[in-house]
């Protein structure tokens, strides 16, 4: 009973075998194609940018699939509050208009976020913001505005 078995399976094991055979044959290029899903990750151009000032840094990382964006932009400094923020936007060239949902010392607001995405740098726009009627904060038009400019650095996964 036992050699029967082990026959049945074996033969059911090569017409499995041979069906598939049959099957990747009749499949073309142009359909393997369609029926394949391409993970996010492929898609998305994810680029990470670091600035190190003594025990501070600023952290910038940012994911593109065509022109729109999101990512994170952190302002830790050793010995204060820190600002951590998410944000979402578009990307138009080498400049990013986004909001930034951010929490910190102690208050979770919307701000305005612009930046330059400059060959091996991102340069972060700061300045004065006042609070709109909608509730986002955006950069004051009569104020100066300052760059931060940020290095680009490898991504950890």
């Amino acid at each position: 009973m036992r050699p029967i078995t082990i026959t049945a399976i074996l033969a059911l094991a090569i017409i499995s075998c041979q069906k598939t055979k049959t099957e990747e044959t009749t499949i073309t290029e142009t359909d393997t194609i369609v029926k394949t899903e391409i993970p996010e990750t492929a898609v998305a151009d994810k680029q990470c940018f670091l600035s190190v000032t003594g025990k501070d840094s600023i952290v910038f990382e940012m994911k593109r699939k065509g022109d729109s964006i999101h990512g994170i932009f952190n302002v830790l400094p050793a010995e204060k509050d820190k600002r951590i923020s998410t944000f979402k936007g578009v990307l138009k060239g080498n400049e990013g208009n986004a909001l930034g949902t951010y929490n910190g010392e102690g208050m979770t607001y919307v701000e305005e976020l612009h930046f330059k995405v400059n060959g091996n740098n991102v340069v972060v726009d700061f300045g004065p913001t006042e609070e709109g009627k909608d509730g986002i904060w955006r950069y004051k038009k009569s104020e100066k505005r300052y760059e931060h400019v940020i290095p680009k650095v490898d991504c950890r996964n």
